[in-house]
């Protein structure tokens, strides 16, 4: 499981963190599970957060089996 993205959930659900810094922890940590570099997140990227894999179809709005910038942005927000 992704810490660092629990943490940011729980801080942004708490309002410890200002707009502008979620934004960025929010582009980090997507960088970080985005192991191939493509922008996007695959099933297998997201299985490394248990909270990203569980609801990867749900978060996958558009349904093409990749998690945009955009969709990761509103799971979190």
């Amino acid at each position: 499981m992704n810490n660092r993205f629990l943490v940011i959930s729980s801080l942004a659900a708490l309002g410890f963190l200002s707009a502008s810094a979620l934004a960025m922890d929010v582009q980090a940590t997507f960088n970080e599970l985005d192991k191939d570099s493509n922008g996007t997140l695959s099933e297998a990227e997201a299985g490394e957060d248990a909270v990203l894999h569980e609801n990867f179809s749900q978060i996958d709005t558009n349904q093409d089996g990749q998690l945009s910038l955009n969709e990761f942005k509103k799971f979190i927000q």
